[in-house]
């Protein structure tokens, strides 16, 4: 049997208000949800804080680290790192040094000498203090371009590698590229 037209439109009005209190009870409840999710972060985030580690000080220093660059040929530079020493916490042994080359500009760092203490370069037996040797050669350069060298190094008292200096920004000098043309003779 057909509705008549008033009827019909009670029964759309009457599902109307149903489907208006479901729905208005529904945004409340997503809204308590997410008052209580943002309260359980913020709880979350407080109880973190109060209990993060700060991170452990370093137990390794080093003297200030000086270096230079100049034209070894022509058309090439060479990067020369002064000697530096490198103070290790007593009752502690070098892990590692780094050098690192930093290119002003770039960003590009290079780790250009590595030391690990292995059986035939040992850490330091005793004493809180080591002073490398030089190397015996110098570091390939860009001439030209702008460098920072960065000194890093670990004991076994640390539990990652820190920055023990850096220099100040240094150029390279400009190399004097030469081009060498075929003679042709007739």
């Amino acid at each position: 049997m057909m509705k008549t037209g008033n009827a019909h439109q009670g029964e759309v009005v009457n599902r109307l208000r149903r489907f208006n209190g479901k729905w208005l009870a529904g945004c409340a409840l997503l809204a308590i949800i997410i008052l209580l999710a943002v309260r359980l972060t913020a709880d979350a985030q407080a109880a973190a804080t109060s209990i993060a580690v700060t991170p452990a000080a370093p137990e390794i220093f080093a003297s200030p680290v000086h270096e230079g660059c100049y034209l070894a040929k022509a058309d090439r530079c060479k990067i020369h790192v002064e000697p530096f020493t490198i103070n290790i916490a007593s009752g502690k042994k070098l892990v590692l040094f780094q050098l690192v080359a930093v290119r002003i500009g770039t960003g590009v760092q290079t780790v250009i000498y590595d030391w690990r203490p292995d059986q035939s370069n040992p850490a330091p037996a005793s004493g809180t203090t080591y002073t490398p040797s030089s190397v015996g050669k110098d570091f390939a350069a860009r001439c030209g371009e702008s460098y920072e060298i960065s000194l890093q190094g670990k004991d076994t008292g640390d539990a990652n590698i820190f920055n023990l200096g850096i220099t100040n920004q240094f150029t390279c000098p400009k190399g004097t590229f030469r081009v060498y043309a075929p003679l042709i003779r007739r």
